[in-house]
C-alpha cells in the first residue's frame, strides 16, 4: 500500500503531458491561441501604437492585455470545450474511464493543458510587447497579474467544461464556443478597447466574465496603478467559475451523445452516384447523364452540406452581418474616408464572406473528402472528379452571392446605406470574380498540401491577417504603414474590397467597375487555376496521413 501512494500523481502528470503535447501539435489550436493574438498586436500596434492617451501614455501599453486575454480565452474556453467534446464523441473519454486511472485525472489533464497554453499565450504576447513595442512592465503589479490570469483561466475553463456538458455533438460545441466568444470579445474590451458602447451592449459585457477578465488584466499594465488588484472583477470571475463548475458536474457525461466526428453533413460525394443511378434512363439505357446534370447535382448536395453546417453558415453569413450592425452602433457617427461606418464596412464584409466561402470552406470540404477516400472511390462511379469539384466551386460562388445579398439588405434596411441600382452589376461582377479567385486559390492549396490540418491552418492563418492589411477589419482614417500596405497591395483581397467599394460608393459615377483592381483579382484567379490544373492528380488519391475532424473557425479551427 505504501509503495502505491507515491505513484498516484503519475497518471495525472502523464495525461497532462500528453494533453499539452497534443495542443502544441494542433496547428489551428496553436495558431489561434499563440499566433493570432500576436498578429493582432503587431498590426494594431503598428497602426496606432505610438499614439498617446490624454495622460501621455502610448496606446500600445494598453493593447497587450486584451489581445493576450483573447488567446487565453481561446485556450481555456474554446479549445478546451471542443477538444473535450471530440474526445467524448470519439469514445476516447469512455475508454479512459475504464482505464486504471482516476476519472478526475482525465479531466484535470485537459484543464492543465489549457492553463499551460493560456500562460504561454500571455507570456508570448507580453514578451513581444516589451521587446518590439517598448511596453513597460509594472513589476509591482506582477502578483495581481498572476492572480488575475489564474482566476480568468479557471473561470473560462469551468465555462468551457460546462459548454461541453450541455452540448450533444462536436459541431454544436464548436458553433456555441465561437458563436459566443467572438461576438462577446467586441463588447468586452478585447477587440474594441475603451469604446463608448450603448447601454444594452455595455450591460451584456458587464454581466459576463470576459470583460471583467480583460479589465482586471489591463489594470496591471496601467502605469501608476499601485498593486492593481481588482477585487470586484475577481469576485465576478469567481462567481462564474462556481456556476460553470456546477453545470459541468451536473451535466457532464462520458459516453458519446450524438454524431461526434463533427464533419459537414453527409459524406460529400456519396450521394452523387446514387443520384445518378436514380435517373430513370440510367438503369434502362446506356445514356450517360449530361454535364449540366452532374454539375447541378453536385452543387445541390454541396448546398445541402452547407445548410447543415451551422458553424460555416454562422461565420460566412451571420458573423459579417453582426459586424455590419455592431460597428456603427459602437462607433456612432464616425466616418471612414468620407463614408459612414456602415457604408464603408459593407464592401469589406462582402469581400470577407466571398473569401471565406472559397478559400476556407471549399478546400476544407475537398480535403476532407480526399482524406476519407471519397475522391478515390469516385473513380469507380459515373461521376468524374471534375464535376465533384465543379459543384463545390459553384456552391461557394452561390454562397458568396447570397452573402452579398444578405449584407446589402441588412445595410440598406438597418443602417440606411445607399446603393445605386445602376452599379449593382458591378457588385455582382466583383463578387463572382472574387469568389472564383479565392476558389482557385483554395483548390490550389488543397492540391499542393497533403494534410487537412496544415491546409486549414494556412487558409485561416493567411486570410485573417490579410483582412487587417486589406482594411477590411481596420477602420479609421490613419493610413497603414508602408510595409503593411505593400503586403495588402500584392494579394487579391484588398483589390476585391476596393472594387466593391468603388461599386457601392453613393457618390460614385459611371458603371462602378474598377477594372484595375479586378485585373489583379483575375491574375490571381488564373494563377490558382494553373496550379490546380497542374496538380489535379492530387484530387484522385486518398489521404493516408491525416485523420480529419470538423475544424473550429473564427474563423477559428481546431483539429484533433
Amino acid at each position: 500500500m505504501d509503495d502505491d501512494r507515491p505513484a498516484r500523481p503519475r497518471p495525472t502528470l502523464t495525461l497532462s503531458r500528453h494533453a499539452v503535447r497534443a495542443f502544441f501539435r494542433n496547428p489551428m489550436a496553436a495558431f489561434f491561441t499563440l499566433a493570432f493574438p500576436l498578429v493582432f498586436l503587431v498590426i494594431i500596434g503598428s497602426l496606432v501604437g505610438d499614439e498617446r492617451t490624454p495622460e501621455g501614455v502610448r496606446v500600445v501599453q494598453f493593447l497587450v492585455a486584451p489581445f493576450a486575454v483573447f488567446g487565453v480565452a481561446q485556450a481555456s474556453f474554446s479549445v478546451l470545450a471542443i477538444d473535450t467534446a471530440i474526445l467524448r464523441e470519439s469514445g476516447v473519454l469512455l475508454r479512459l474511464r475504464g482505464a486504471p486511472v482516476p476519472r478526475w485525472s482525465v479531466l484535470v489533464s485537459r484543464v492543465v493543458a489549457s492553463v499551460v497554453a493560456s500562460f504561454a499565450s500571455f507570456l508570448l504576447v507580453g514578451a513581444v510587447g516589451v521587446l518590439a513595442f517598448g511596453v513597460t512592465l509594472q513589476w509591482r503589479t506582477l502578483p495581481a497579474l498572476v492572480v488575475t490570469l489564474l482566476a480568468g483561466t479557471a473561470c473560462l475553463a469551468a465555462l468551457g467544461m460546462a459548454l461541453t456538458s450541455v452540448t450533444r455533438t462536436v459541431l454544436a460545441a464548436q458553433t456555441a464556443a465561437q458563436g459566443l466568444l467572438i461576438p462577446l470579445a467586441f463588447v468586452s474590451d478585447v477587440f474594441i478597447v475603451g469604446a463608448d458602447l450603448p447601454g444594452w451592449l455595455s450591460a451584456i459585457g458587464t454581466a459576463l466574465p470576459l470583460k471583467h477578465f480583460a479589465d482586471a488584466a489591463a489594470a496591471t499594465f496601467e502605469p501608476g496603478s499601485g498593486y492593481a488588484f481588482s477585487p470586484g472583477h475577481l469576485a465576478v470571475l469567481a462567481l462564474w467559475t462556481v456556476v460553470g463548475a456546477a453545470v459541468a458536474v451536473w451535466r457532464f457525461g462520458w459516453s458519446p451523445r450524438g454524431s461526434g466526428d463533427g464533419r459537414k453533413g453527409p459524406p460529400p460525394a456519396a450521394p452523387a452516384p446514387a443520384e445518378v443511378l436514380r435517373q430513370p434512363s440510367a438503369a434502362a439505357t446506356t445514356a450517360r447523364p449530361t454535364a449540366v446534370t452532374l454539375l447541378l447535382g453536385q452543387t445541390r448536395f454541396a448546398l445541402l452540406g452547407m445548410r447543415r453546417d451551422a458553424l460555416a453558415t454562422f461565420f460566412t453569413l451571420v458573423f459579417p452581418a453582426l459586424i455590419l450592425v455592431l460597428f456603427p452602433v459602437v462607433f456612432g457617427s464616425a466616418r471612414v474616408h468620407g463614408l459612414t461606418m456602415a457604408q464603408y464596412l459593407l464592401p469589406g464584409m462582402i469581400a470577407y464572406a466571398a473569401a471565406l466561402a472559397g478559400y476556407v470552406n471549399l478546400p476544407e470540404s475537398v480535403a476532407a473528402a480526399r482524406a476519407d477516400g471519397v475522391l478515390k472511390r469516385l473513380g469507380g462511379t459515373p461521376l468524374p472528379v471534375r464535376w465533384y469539384l465543379g459543384g463545390r466551386v459553384l456552391c461557394a460562388l452561390l454562397i458568396g452571392v447570397l452573402g452579398a445579398v444578405v449584407l446589402s439588405v441588412v445595410a440598406v434596411v438597418a443602417q440606411g446605406v445607399r446603393l445605386d441600382p445602376v452599379r449593382l452589376p458591378a457588385v455582382l461582377l466583383a463578387v463572382v470574380l472574387g469568389g472564383a479567385c479565392f476558389c482557385a486559390l483554395g483548390l490550389a492549396l488543397a492540391a499542393a498540401l497533403p494534410r487537412l490540418r496544415s491546409l486549414t491552418a494556412i487558409t485561416l492563418g493567411t486570410l485573417l491577417p490579410l483582412c487587417f492589411v486589406s482594411e477590411i477589419f481596420v477602420v479609421g482614417e490613419a493610413p497603414l504603414p508602408g510595409w503593411l500596405r505593400t503586403i495588402g497591395d500584392v494579394f487579391p483581397l484588398r483589390h476585391l474590397m476596393q472594387s466593391l467599394l468603388t461599386a457601392t460608393r453613393p457618390d460614385g459615377d459611371g458603371s462602378g467597375i474598377a477594372w484595375s483592381h479586378l485585373a489583379v483579382v483575375a491574375v490571381w484567379a488564373a494563377a490558382g487555376a494553373v496550379v490546380t490544373a497542374r496538380r489535379r492528380g492530387a484530387f484522385a488519391g486518398a489521404e493516408h496521413a491525416a485523420t480529419p475532424t470538423r475544424p473550429l473557425r473564427i474563423g477559428v479551427a481546431v483539429h484533433r
